[in-house]
């Protein structure tokens, strides 16, 4: 059963807070709109990632944006900051770095492009995709 349609978007200052508020806005509107548990958990883990990742690298206000489109929940994360994400190799002494291998693994597709606010400051969009049906994060147990 394919999901409802549905957006929601919240902008934040670059504070730790801003993930557990980003992931309650976004968790909403799927249990809204019936989204399957292992969806909603694939997509918070974006969520928490990607905002991680505003907060640390950018440091800038950012915004999160969630659309849900049937069978696909799309989440992105507009900052400030024009830098590029860096999708690292995997090292298994690292404390930090894995991020976005996460998000590339329950995520049917990710990316990132550069960004302009109406007020013209430049930043990036780092979005990911990931579909509602199906399995979409390894079983754990």
């Amino acid at each position: 059963m394919a999901a409802e349609t549905g957006s929601w978007e919240e902008t934040f200052p670059p504070e730790l807070d801003a993930s557990r508020r980003a992931r309650n806005g976004v968790e909403g509107l799927l249990r809204a709109a019936g989204v399957p548990e292992r969806a909603v958990a694939a997509v918070l883990l974006v969520v928490s990632e990607l905002v991680a990742n505003a907060i640390r690298h950018a440091g800038t206000d950012f915004t999160v944006t969630a659309d849900l489109d049937g069978d696909v929940v799309r989440i992105q994360v507009l900052d400030q900051d024009s830098r590029p994400p860096a999708l690292l190799g995997f090292d298994t002494e690292s404390t930090s770095g894995r991020g976005l291998q996460m998000v590339a693994g329950v995520s049917r597709d990710w990316g990132w492009r550069t960004a302009e606010s109406d007020g013209g400051v430049s930043g990036k969009v780092v979005w990911a995709e990931v579909e509602t049906e199906g399995p979409v994060a390894p079983e754990v147990g």
